[in-house]
């Protein structure tokens, strides 16, 4: 009975591991707080949603001024970080947003 079941079986775990691989290559964003970070060896750990332990790899500079306990938001694509915000932390505006003009003082402007 086994082996009737083995063939099917093996197909489902191969696509099971392909769409999970596809899945991850694909970019994602995690929330979670700072396990350990260990800008050494380039490696983050991270306690997401249901308290799942998220390991990743970062480049040191992402890594800079973190500290275990900090709730992050980062961008995977793989097992690979490529963007780390800090919650709470002021975001930077995006380039080609409206400027905000002002009228210099003593000028008036003709209608």
């Amino acid at each position: 009975m086994f082996r009737t079941f083995r063939s099917p079986l093996v197909v489902a775990l191969a696509a099971l591991c392909v769409a999970s691989a596809v899945a991850l290559a694909a970019g994602t964003t995690v929330f979670g707080t700072i396990q350990n970070v260990d800008a050494d060896q380039g490696r983050l750990t991270l306690r997401a949603k249901e308290d799942k332990i998220v390991e990743l790899q970062a480049p040191a500079e992402l890594l800079t001024g973190l500290q275990s306990g900090d709730a992050v938001e980062v961008k995977v694509s793989g097992q690979k970080a490529t963007m780390i915000l800090k919650q709470g932390e002021a975001q930077q505006p995006e380039i080609g947003g409206a400027l905000l003009q002002q009228q210099p003082d003593g000028m008036r402007l003709s209608p």
